[in-house]
């Protein structure tokens, strides 16, 4: 296998490990449901009122615009993708059977950080990110020990390294190990 074909083969992977939460099941860390992030979404959508002994709870909108504005995205841009055919859902497994060449190699690293974009955004709306752990240690890649935050008399200092189910990343030099592999590596690294 040439470069260009193991450069193919792992941007594919890592598409495919991108689009996997949004279209397929797939277990959530805090509790059993096992549905696509994009039906989640779906259900999340709508703003209920429920009843308790005959009263309605305070009235609340009939839909979460920030769950909309998701929506509208992530939509949009699927379209934007993949003209022919109906649902987001239908465009996303197409795009993860897709049939890609080395000349693609651009273009799936684009679509890779929107499906993450997408999967880390709805995580936050949902409130299914698991707890992060600073981590008192120098970044490996950058050396940072604490980032700044806020400005003036708000301004903080916290921990740069971060640790979580989902890896461990750098606040300082935005460094991520994500993989088996790479926590092996940041593992080492750290010493």
């Amino acid at each position: 296998m040439n470069q260009d074909q193991e450069l193919l083969a792992g941007a594919v992977t890592t598409l495919r490990n991108a689009i996997h939460p949004l279209a397929y099941p797939q277990p959530v860390w805090n509790g059993p449901t096992i549905e696509p992030l994009y039906n989640r979404m779906r259900t999340a959508l709508t703003a209920t009122t429920p009843t308790t002994g005959g009263r309605l709870q305070a009235s609340k909108a009939p839909a979460r615009i920030d769950v909309m504005a998701w929506f509208c995205d992530i939509d949009d841009t699927v379209h934007h993708w993949i003209k022919p055919g109906t649902g987001t859902l239908n465009k996303l497994d197409r795009l993860n059977h897709y049939r890609w060449t080395p000349d693609h190699l651009n273009l799936i690293k684009a679509i890779t950080r929107r499906c993450h974009a997408w999967t880390d955004q709805a995580k936050e709306l949902l409130g299914d990110n698991p707890p992060v752990v600073p981590l008192r240690r120098h970044c490996p890649a950058c050396e940072q020990l604490w980032i700044h935050t806020g400005v003036g008399e708000n301004r903080t200092r916290t921990f740069a390294l971060r640790v979580s189910e989902h890896g461990a990343h750098c606040q300082a030099c935005k460094a991520r190990w994500v993989t088996d592999q790479e926590i092996g590596v940041f593992i080492k690294m750290l010493g």
